[in-house]
């Protein structure tokens, strides 16, 4: 954005950079009209760990199921789990894919933006994702069969992390309307957008409840990060049970337990009817990153990133005045 001398922005933000990596340490030139910046890059793929679906232990070694040179990340399971919805930017720009075992991979959405965090509607027809191809951070739907693409969000604003409910007849997802990010829904079509909370929502995931009732969601209100379940009619707030980590939560078929990453290091189980939380895994080299770890359908995979630093390289990016 501009600002004046005195640092008061003149303008509204623009984005400058749209590619996968992490762009740090920029400086301005004396100038004014060039930028340099590091971009720190991490090689991401998919792997999933076996696992015990009464308890969410491990019954196995984890293994790779997607993994390029690219960045490959954020899986989602189709509701029958025989597909992987994720995200990549193998082709260049950051857009969904599927992956089917023993079939080529097939290219969901294309063009600039950033396409991210895809979940299926319950009968596997639509994926919800965000995206900033629109200019801003929007959320929108594809269609599986023939990939047309819905803008569902666009007053002003951040949206992200869209989840479709049990019967698909709408969507959680966050914004940060008010200045901070809180728990909205609105209808599948993107219509009656609400606000359902408001001492924040925070993490990367929120879960509907098993009888799609409620939204459950990491809350910071003061005092300390909650877990919250938000009624979608009328707005009641029930605390559950503290959860290992809570910015990732994927429950077990049944319910009954909650799968998350402490740290981005180790993956925990959480009891939701009592007894304490258990670390199921982690990998020896302290250098493996695990993110976004989501339980199969059928409760015997989870999947997950596995992000393995890849180097970094500097940039200089010119006319930004």
């Amino acid at each position: 954005m501009a600002v004046s001398e005195s640092g008061e922005p003149r303008s509204p933000p623009e984005q400058l950079t749209t590619g996968a990596g992490d762009d740090l340490e920029p400086s301005i030139a004396p100038d004014g009209k060039r930028l340099a910046f590091s971009i720190f890059r991490i090689e991401a793929d998919l792997w999933r760990l076996p696992l015990d679906p009464a308890t969410g232990k491990t019954t196995g070694q984890p293994e790779p199921v997607i993994a390029t040179t690219r960045v490959e990340s954020r899986g989602a399971w189709s509701p029958d789990g025989r597909t992987i919805a994720f995200n990549s930017d193998r082709n260049g720009d950051m857009n969904l894919w599927l992956h089917v075992e023993g079939e080529t991979d097939r290219q969901l959405t294309s063009g600039p933006g950033g396409d991210y965090q895809p979940n299926w509607s319950p009968d596997g027809k639509v994926i919800a994702f965000f995206s900033s191809r629109s200019g801003q951070n929007d959320i929108w739907t594809v269609q599986v069969a023939d990939t047309a693409l819905k803008r569902l969000t666009s007053d002003t604003g951040i949206h992200i992390n869209p989840f479709f409910s049990p019967d698909g007849k709408h969507i959680a997802y966050h914004e940060d309307r008010d200045g901070r990010f809180q728990l909205w829904v609105m209808n599948a079509d993107g219509s009656n957008p609400h606000q359902l909370s408001s001492d924040g929502a925070a993490g990367h995931f929120m879960r509907w409840s098993a009888d799609g009732k409620s939204v459950i969601i990491r809350a910071e209100p003061p005092g300390g990060t909650q877990i919250l379940a938000v009624n979608v009619e009328t707005g009641a707030v029930e605390r559950l049970p503290d959860v290992a980590g809570g910015s990732h939560m994927s429950f077990s078929p049944d319910h009954s337990l909650v799968l998350d990453v402490k740290g981005h290091k180790t993956v925990w189980i959480t009891p939701m009817k009592g007894g304490s939380p258990y670390q199921i895994f982690e990998f020896p080299d302290p250098a493996i990153r695990i993110d976004y770890p989501v339980w199969s359908p059928d409760g015997h995979f989870a999947l997950f990133d596995h992000d393995a630093p890849h180097g970094g390289d500097i940039w200089l990016l010119d006319g930004v005045e």
